[in-house]
């Protein structure tokens, strides 16, 4: 292959390269511009938010409802990518640290875009005929969390017993902390609810062998509103008694 031919082999890659980095581009500017003005932004705005003149933004978007539609696309691409990225590479970690990636990865991504993703969950608009549909994601995040669940029983570390509900009770948790996290217009919402949301579902899905062992923290500190007494009721033990309990019995 001589040196001409290389550089038109080279050339349609590049000009590729080119364009869809200008239309990140656009899709960054109109995510800005629809979380400042609402989905009625101007696309003359967006244009000049990217960059771009408005001839250019019609050369890759038919219309604002167009470039609305891909946008939205390519922000639950990136967040499937990214769940399926960092799961790869805790696939052989304990289950409660897979758990923390997944969820870390989950809400760290909304955090990112929280202004846009706040409108979308708040916005009857995105639901019109020919927008991705939202259940789409849905079933593909809950393909991954399946997945998730079925490792942790398959390692003894989460009870089998209805773990076919895991993944749904998993979802409905988290949706529900960014609904919260939207309504409050919050996203530090999100890094307190990763902890709380992550002792709540082991607390009721950890296998019982490893109950004792994650009722403490790293540091090793009970956990608040935990105690001996309780520990023992689950386990079918007989309570044990302090100390000064028993020295009031002689």
């Amino acid at each position: 292959m001589n040196r001409d031919s290389a550089k038109r082999v080279r050339a349609p890659g590049l000009r590729a390269q080119l364009k869809e980095a200008t239309r990140e581009a656009i899709r960054a500017a109109a995510e800005a511009v629809f979380s400042e003005q609402g989905f009625g932004a101007r696309m003359d705005d967006i244009a000049e938010r990217a960059g771009v003149s408005v001839g250019t933004l019609y050369n890759h978007f038919d219309d604002r409802n167009a470039l609305l539609q891909e946008l939205i696309q390519a922000r639950r691409e990136t967040l499937v990518a990214r769940v399926d990225t960092v799961l790869a590479e805790v696939a052989r970690q304990p289950f409660r640290e897979q758990l923390r990636t997944f969820l870390d990865a989950f809400f760290g991504h909304f955090r990112e875009h929280a202004r846009f993703f706040a409108m979308l969950m708040q916005s009857a608009f995105i639901h019109s005929p020919g927008f991705p549909r939202r259940d789409d994601t849905v079933a593909e995040l809950s393909a991954r969390v399946e997945q998730l669940i079925q490792r942790g029983v398959a390692s003894g570390e989460l009870r089998p017993e209805g773990a076919e509900l895991y993944p749904s009770l998993l979802l409905g948790m988290v949706r529900s902390l960014l609904l919260r996290a939207a309504r409050l217009q919050r996203g530090e919402e999100l890094s307190r609810g990763v902890d709380v949301l992550l002792q709540v579902f082991l607390d009721g899905s950890i296998a019982s062998s490893r109950t004792d062992v994650d009722e403490r923290g790293h540091n090793g500190n009970d956990i608040p509103g935990r105690t001996e007494e309780s520990s023992d009721a689950r386990h079918g033990r007989a309570p044990r008694r302090h100390g000064h309990e028993r020295g009031s019995r002689r």
